[in-house]
């Protein structure tokens, strides 16, 4: 299905859009308190994003506590009455401790815009997108925010000037990245859990990510569990997608050590000598 096409800016990218993010809600609308007791979160599928951390929830709770809140979160009122927080989850988080702190009945209830006749899919997709808008992603977040985007967006569509545009081209244009930016995230998205930690804790490089990609699930689960430490080294260049296990192993094991060693001997036994040694060298590997 093709989604409604806006402008989303990264924090990394220099710019929040946030505003202009929610101006652009689809569906329709309404600004309403609601009670804290009535809102859940939105599927662990979409909303797998990390919760600030305790000092960053701290500056937002000090914030609400000074300032109000200055942002409605967005909640999804489905067909049964339910109300699906799509963005905002860490203001709930602190209105929750505020309310347990205080206990004062204003934090009871939090501004929201309650959307109506949205879709799945435009639910799904307004939980990504702020989120892309609000943090600054790790490269797993955002390999997986923008695999989500993708497997989200229409087919090719025409741009004004009437240029049929892939849908690499269409999230670039949302998200300020280039068609081929868009196409390596999308890729990483697909990778195994286990590596893109890895890629998040700066032990396994982007390049090297891109290449596991087409390694079997299992393959990469080994490695992460048996070789997370060589990730980084020029042995990686070894691996193929084919490899067992074990190939896998005898490709990444440590190179034997070796010494220079200087040996004087008669002239006239120079041939027998080499001879010798090369016996020796080939019988012990």
């Amino acid at each position: 299905m093709a989604l409604k096409k806006r402008t989303v800016v990264s924090p990394a990218a220099g710019a929040v859009s946030l505003p202009s993010l929610m101006a652009d809600l689809p569906g329709t609308r309404r600004l309403e308190e609601v009670p804290l007791d009535k809102l859940s979160p939105a599927p662990a599928a979409w909303n797998f994003y990390a919760p600030l951390p305790d000092d960053k929830l701290l500056e937002l709770i000090e914030s609400i506590r000074a300032n109000d809140l200055l942002h409605p979160i967005v909640v999804w009122k489905q067909p049964d009455g339910a109300l699906m927080i799509l963005s905002g989850h860490n203001r709930v988080r602190a209105y929750t401790a505020l309310l347990e702190k205080t206990g004062e009945d204003k934090y009871r209830r939090i501004p929201a815009t309650v959307l109506t006749d949205i879709t799945t899919d435009e639910a799904h997709e307004i939980v990504v997108d702020s989120n892309y808008v609000q943090r600054v992603l790790t490269p797993s977040e955002k390999a997986r925010s923008i695999s989500q985007k993708y497997a989200l967006a229409g087919r090719k569509k025409r741009s004004r000037n009437g240029v049929r545009k892939s849908k690499y081209e269409q999230i670039g244009e949302e998200y300020n990245l280039s068609a081929r930016q868009i196409a390596r995230y999308v890729r990483l998205g697909s990778l195994d859990g286990s590596l893109l930690k890895l890629l998040d804790g700066g032990k396994l490089p982007l390049t090297t990510a891109l290449r596991l990609v087409d390694f079997p699930a299992e393959s990469q689960k080994y490695l992460a569990a048996r070789h997370a430490d060589e990730l980084a080294g020029p042995k990686m260049a070894r691996l193929t997608a084919a490899m067992t296990p074990e190939q896998l192993d005898a490709a990444l094991q440590a190179e034997p050590q070796t010494v220079r060693v200087s040996v004087t001997v008669p002239a006239a036994l120079e041939e027998d000598f080499r001879r010798m040694v090369a016996a020796w060298v080939k019988a012990h590997g």
